[in-house]
């Protein structure tokens, strides 16, 4: 016969050591509570490690075991390759087309493409690995790969932002050759660090996107796209307008105009027309042909990791570029992994952000500076029918390009401007895609973050690069005095607003959104948050350090950040007093659940409330859903 048993015993016997003791009711209730939010805590941190890399050991070995169920190639990876391929040779042939003056042959041939080769084939390899483990755990056989490939916004911010002004920096008082390695080299520290930022921002990188605005985030990636990626590709393509015109028009009519061209796709199209224009028009010569047939020959990765940690102490002046870089890298990831949810791959996010960070590190230890990132448009490689194939072939494709030199021959055969459109199409679909999701309020604080970015990139490739020219060519220096007072051009300010450029897009976009909809609270926390990165030089400077001396311009914006912060304090008050209106209610991301929500509750009080008010409230919803049809 059964007896009854004290819970608390059988409790305090499967879990802790035997107490003899006396339980009260209240006693067990409380033990049960703490155990109920212990075994919580645990299950919360077994899940936490389960989506940080699939945890369980089964799933780790069921991507290796084969899998007949699952094809290895389908039609569909012959096509889902060619798209992949040519974005990721179209970016690194760009890349390559801006470093060559600046690092020359054999840093960028014979260090950088070995590296991305290496980089490329981990990130493929690994992302197909993932597909199959998802594979056989859901029993399916239409599972898509993620695509992979370089980070463009990054590899231009890198080029741009730290290899030209630490190559013309130095170049006013040190040999080309010197430094040109330490451009490399800081470039590959500083995208080592980027590397270890994403490890990290696999734990924390969900919780930095909850809490930054979405157009204050996506600002800076977007200033990327719209200086370095559209803006300064335009104006090559403006230099050769007869090779370059027609090309842009295909990769406009193509990609914008959804026109299609049978089965070839659209940058194939347009880089054969280019480089057919750039041949017939004595654009292209054979002498480069010639001179690029000396380069194939194969190249031995390198190992710099020696040299790049003795480096690592130039890397200050441009952590305001590898921290937001870093951080945009993490939430594209993210956005990804959604959209590949939303096609019905759900793939754990953070070993996603995991693979994106082993890759960008593998990239650096092995001389690249490019990062590597999964690539948006997984439904669209889904959607011409790609499964793992494509991925696989894209990993191997790149390996002889890379270490037998036959990159350099491909890009002395093809007209360079012919690639231009594809990047100008990259960078004007990463702005429209943010204004898709900010509220028509919101604009005028996104267009002010683009700001520093053309300013920086006015900085580091007009002025520095005039200056650099000048000087190496008439011995003569340039002085901030001369630069200053060229037709009252403000030169400081320049420099000024350009500094730590991706994070001043953040500050300055958020701080107006906030203005936008007088949360003043939170505008105030943004001003603090500026001032003290103004004081150590991460914004609104071009050094790194404690800005507290006279000639110094960190502290003057860390008085002016705080005298917004005041302001912004002040104004709260008298909107607790009624006499300034309530913050706005509508959120600011128009892609998130929230805004959702939002939007469903407001059209009910629409059609609940009285005919008057209704109408009014119409308008309202009117106005504020303007132009968001793409959504």
């Amino acid at each position: 016969m059964a007896t009854q048993t004290d819970t608390s015993s059988v409790i305090n016997t499967n879990r802790f050591p035997v107490i003899n003791t006396i339980n009260t009711p209240s006693d067990e209730n409380d033990l049960r509570t703490r155990l109920s939010t212990a075994e919580s805590i645990w299950v919360a941190i077994k899940n936490e490690a389960r989506e940080l890399c699939t945890f369980h050991p089964k799933e780790w070995l069921d991507g290796l075991k084969p899998n007949k169920h699952y094809p290895l190639f389908t039609r569909g990876d012959i096509d889902g390759f060619v798209a992949l391929f040519i974005n990721n040779l179209a970016t690194l042939l760009a890349v390559i087309g801006n470093l060559l003056p600046i690092l020359g042959n054999d840093i960028v041939y014979g260090r950088i493409v070995p590296g991305v080769g290496i980089a490329m084939f981990w990130g493929n390899i690994y992302y197909v690995y993932m597909a199959r483990k998802l594979a056989r755990k859901e029993n399916r056989n239409d599972v898509c790969a993620q695509p992979y490939g370089i980070n463009t916004p990054g590899a231009f911010a890198f080029v741009f932002s730290i290899i030209f002004p630490t190559y013309h920096g130095c170049a006013q008082i040190n040999s080309a050759a010197y430094c040109r390695e330490l451009a490399w080299y800081v470039a590959l520290a500083s995208n080592f660090i980027t590397g270890c930022i994403l490890l990290l921002l696999c734990v924390v990188g969900e919780h930095i996107r909850r809490h930054t605005p979405a157009v204050a985030l996506l600002s800076s990636i977007s200033g990327i796209g719209f200086t370095y990626l559209a803006l300064n590709e335009y104006i090559d393509v403006a230099d050769v307008p007869i090779v370059a015109f027609i090309p842009f028009a295909i990769v406009m009519l193509g990609y914008f105009g959804n026109i299609k061209f049978g089965p070839i796709p659209v940058a194939f199209v347009a880089l054969v027309a280019g480089t057919a224009l750039g041949w017939a028009t004595g654009t292209n010569t054979r002498q480069p042909v010639i001179d690029a047939s000396h380069l194939v020959k194969g190249y031995a990765p390198v190992f710099p990791i020696g040299e790049m940690f003795r480096n690592m102490k130039h890397i200050g002046p441009y952590l305001s570029t590898t921290i937001p870089t870093a951080i945009s890298i993490a939430i594209g990831t993210i956005q990804c992994v959604e959209s590949a949810k939303r096609a019905g791959d759900f793939y754990p996010t953070r070993e996603s952000m995991l693979a994106d960070g082993v890759g960008t590190l593998i990239a650096s230890i092995f001389g690249s500076i490019l990062g590597m990132t999964a690539f948006i448009g997984h439904p669209a490689f889904k959607k011409m029918g790609a499964r793992q194939g494509y991925s696989l072939l894209n990993a191997f494709a790149f390996l002889p390009l890379c270490f037998l030199g036959l990159i350099a021959l491909l890009l002395s055969i093809i007209a360079i401007v012919s690639i231009n459109p594809i990047i100008i199409f990259i960078g004007l679909v990463i702005c429209s895609d943010t204004l898709a999701i900010t509220p028509r309020r919101h604009y005028p604080a996104f267009l002010l973050g683009l700001m520093p970015v053309v300013a920086d990139w006015a900085k580091g490739t007009i002025i520095s690069g005039v200056t650099s020219s000048y000087e190496s060519t008439t011995n003569m220096t340039f002085s901030d005095s001369i630069l200053d007072s060229i037709k009252g051009y403000r030169y400081h300010g320049l420099v000024n607003f350009g500094g730590g450029a991706l994070l001043n897009c953040i500050f300055i976009a958020a701080i107006l959104m906030y203005i936008i909809d007088r949360k003043f609270v939170r505008a105030t926390v943004w001003s603090l948050l500026a001032a003290v990165f103004s004081f150590f030089g991460l914004i609104n400077a071009n050094s790194v350090g404690l800005l507290y001396r006279k000639t110094d311009y960190g502290w003057k914006f860390t008085v002016a950040y705080t005298m917004l912060a005041v302001l912004f304090c002040t104004f709260e008050l008298l909107q607790r007093w009624r006499w300034v209106d309530q913050p706005e209610e509508e959120p600011d991301d128009l892609s998130s659940l929230e805004w959702a929500e939002w939007n469903r509750r407001e059209l009910l009080r629409q059609q609940e409330g009285p005919s008057i008010d209704k109408d009014t409230r119409m308008d309202q919803i009117n106005l504020s859903t303007n132009g968001r049809s793409r959504v």
